[in-house]
C-alpha cells in the first residue's frame, strides 16, 4: 500500500465503488478503498454457511433491484460501472405476492398490466389509481431537480427552472396525506404501501417522493445479480485494481485527517497498528451520521451535527437466513417476494414490530430461485424490528452477548418460521439450516447508529437537511452513498454518480451520463 492516492473511499458499500470505479475508468486516478468488514461490497455481500456438506449462500441487502431492464438509464448505468461483465436475472411476471388477511394480490412486471389488475380488484377507484401513476411520475421528477439543485451554482438551477412548476408540496407531503387526497378504499391504500419495508418508515412517515421513486423502480419487474450479490463487487474491483488503486477490508477508518479546514488524509486501524494514508480527496461512503459525528474531529466546526443526531431512527429488521433440503418449487413458490400482512394499517404494525410477542409482518425472499447459479436452496425471513427491543445487549460484543440472547434469537426464529410457515406451507418442513441476524448484528457490520437498516429516515424533512448532499462544509471531503443520492442499491449507485459531480463538477456528471448510454 502506497502513503499516497489520488482519493481515498471510506467503506466499499455500491455508493464508494461506482465512485472509486468512475474515477478510475473516466478519471485515471488511482484510488484507495477502505472497508472495515472482513469482505467488501457493503450490503451488497453475501455469506455462506455449511451444513452436513452444503454449502447454503446468502444476501444481506440485495434481496431484488428494480429499473434493470435493458436499455434503461439505470441499466445501463451499472453496466458502465461494471464494464459489463455484470449480468441480471429477471424474476418471474409476477414478481411480487402481496397478502393480506381476506384477499391477496400478485404485482406484474408491466405498469399497465399492474394499474388495470388495481383497477379490475377496485374498479370503484379506476380515477383515484390512474392519478396516482401520474402523481408518482411528477414526484419522482421533482426529486431529479431537487438532486441536480445540489449540484449547480445557484443562478443556473433556478435558470434553469424559471417556468417549471413547483410539484414540491406533492412531493413533500407524506405518503399517506397523498394517499388519503385520491383514494377512499384502505385495503387499497395498505395494499399501493405494501412495500413500505423497502423504505423504512411507514406511510404515515415516508415522503411521498420516496415511495413514489421506489415504486417506479419496480415497475417492470425485479432483477437480481446472476452469481449472487457478491457479484457485483467481484465485477466493479478489478476495474479499479487495474487503474492501479487498491481495495483493503479489514481496515476501520477512525478519523479524517483535516488541516486548515481541508480533508488530506485517514488514519485507520489494521491488526492493531494505527497507520496513516494521504490523497488529494476523502470519500465517505460511512453515512452522513457516521461522517459528521464520529470521523470528522470533534473540535471541527459543524453546524448541524446534533441534528443529525436527532434525525437517526432505531427501525431496524431481524432476519432469519434459512437453508432449505429441496426447491421451494415444491410448496407451488415461482420465486416471487411474499410481504405478509396481518393488518392493514402499516403505521400500527411498525409501532408494534419488536415491542410485542407476536409477529404482525414479515418479507419472505428466496435468493436462490433469483440466482441461476445457485447451488443450494434458501430462503430469507425479515421481520421489522426496533432497536431498543435488544438495548440490554448493546454493550455486548459479537459472538459473546450471552445465553440469554442466544435464548431469545431462538425463540424469534422459531416464531418467524412459524409465521411463514402458516401462509407458505409447508416451508418449515424443508428447513434443514437458520440463522437469525437482529438490529446488533446491522449495528456491527455497518457501523449504522442503532443498527438503522436504511440510514437517515426517508421522511420529508429529509429532503430540507443540508447534509444530505455529496458535498460538506470541509474542502475535498465528500459524502456518496445512499447520503448523497437515495435509498437502495439503485439510489447509492446515483450517490456516487453525484459525488463524482461534486468533485469534478457537474460537466463531469453530464460526461458520466454520456458514456454510460453511449450504447
Amino acid at each position: 500500500m502506497k502513503n499516497k492516492y489520488d482519493t481515498i473511499v471510506i467503506g466499499s458499500g455500491i455508493g464508494g465503488l461506482t465512485t472509486a470505479v468512475i474515477l478510475s475508468k473516466l478519471f485515471k486516478q488511482k484510488v484507495l478503498v477502505l472497508e472495515q468488514h472482513f469482505v467488501s461490497g457493503g450490503q451488497t455481500h453475501e455469506f455462506s454457511r455449511v451444513k452436513d456438506g452444503v454449502k447454503f449462500s446468502w444476501d444481506v441487502g440485495v434481496h431484488y433491484i428494480g429499473e434493470m431492464k435493458k436499455g434503461l438509464m439505470s441499466r445501463n448505468l451499472f453496466d458502465y460501472i461494471t464494464d459489463g461483465n455484470l449480468k441480471w436475472n429477471k424474476m418471474p411476471h409476477y414478481f411480487e405476492k402481496f397478502i393480506y388477511p381476506d384477499f391477496s394480490f400478485k404485482q406484474a412486471s408491466n405498469p399497465k398490466e399492474f394499474a388495470e389488475d388495481l383497477i379490475k380488484r377496485f374498479p370503484e377507484e379506476e380515477k383515484g389509481i390512474r392519478q396516482y401513476f401520474k402523481d408518482m411520475k411528477i414526484a419522482a421528477g421533482w426529486f431529479q431537480t431537487h438532486m441536480m439543485s445540489q449540484l449547480v451554482p445557484v443562478w443556473l438551477f433556478k435558470a434553469i427552472n424559471l417556468f417549471k412548476k413547483d410539484s414540491s408540496k406533492l412531493a413533500l407531503s407524506t405518503t399517506k396525506e397523498y394517499l388519503d387526497g385520491v383514494i377512499e378504499d384502505e385495503k387499497l391504500k395498505a395494499l399501493l404501501t405494501s412495500i413500505w419495508g423497502d423504505i423504512g418508515v411507514p406511510p404515515e412517515e415516508s415522503a411521498f417522493v420516496m415511495h413514489s421513486l421506489v415504486v417506479r423502480s419496480y415497475l417492470y419487474g425485479g432483477y437480481f445479480p446472476v452469481g449472487g450479490a457478491s457479484s457485483i463487487a467481484e465485477t466493479m474491483i478489478p476495474i479499479i485494481e487495474g487503474a492501479g488503486g487498491s481495495v483493503l477490508t479489514n481496515r476501520n477508518v477512525e478519523e479524517i485527517i483535516i488541516e486548515n479546514n481541508k480533508a488530506v488524509g485517514v488514519r485507520f486501524k489494521h491488526k492493531n497498528e494505527t497507520l496513516e494514508v494521504f490523497a488529494d480527496n476523502i470519500v465517505s461512503d460511512a453515512g452522513a451520521y457516521n461522517t459528521y459525528l464520529k470521523l470528522i474531529p470533534s473540535n471541527i466546526d459543524i453546524p448541524y451535527r446534533e441534528e443529525i443526531r436527532n434525525a437517526m431512527s432505531g427501525f431496524s429488521t431481524n432476519t432469519l437466513y434459512i437453508g432449505l433440503k429441496d426447491s421451494p418449487e415444491k410448496l407451488g413458490i415461482k420465486g416471487a417476494n411474499h410481504w405478509i400482512n396481518t393488518s392493514y394499517n402499516h403505521g400500527s404494525t411498525f409501532e408494534k414490530s419488536g415491542r410485542t410477542a407476536d409477529i404482525l409482518s414479515a418479507f419472505v425472499s428466496f435468493p436462490s430461485m433469483k440466482n441461476p447459479k445457485a447451488k443450494s436452496h434458501t430462503a430469507e425471513i425479515i421481520s421489522f424490528s426496533q432497536y431498543d427491543s435488544f438495548s440490554k445487549w448493546k454493550d455486548t460484543k459479537w459472538m459473546k452477548r450471552g445465553d440469554d440472547y442466544l435464548e431469545y434469537k431462538k425463540e424469534l426464529s422459531a416464531k418467524l418460521l412459524d409465521f411463514a410457515d402458516k401462509y407458505i406451507p409447508g416451508l418449515k418442513e424443508l428447513t434443514v439450516y437458520s440463522e437469525l441476524s437482529t438490529p446488533l448484528t446491522m449495528e456491527y457490520f455497518t457501523k449504522w447508529e442503532k443498527g438503522s437498516f436504511y440510514g437517515v429516515p426517508v421522511t420529508p424533512a429529509r429532503y430540507k437537511y443540508k447534509w444530505i448532499s455529496p458535498k460538506t462544509p470541509i474542502r475535498n471531503l465528500y459524502l456518496t452513498g445512499s447520503d448523497a443520492g437515495s435509498l437502495g442499491v439503485v439510489g447509492a449507485m446515483y450517490g456516487g454518480v453525484s459525488s463524482i459531480a461534486a468533485i469534478k463538477g457537474v460537466r463531469a456528471f453530464m460526461k458520466v451520463m454520456k458514456e454510460a448510454n453511449a450504447d
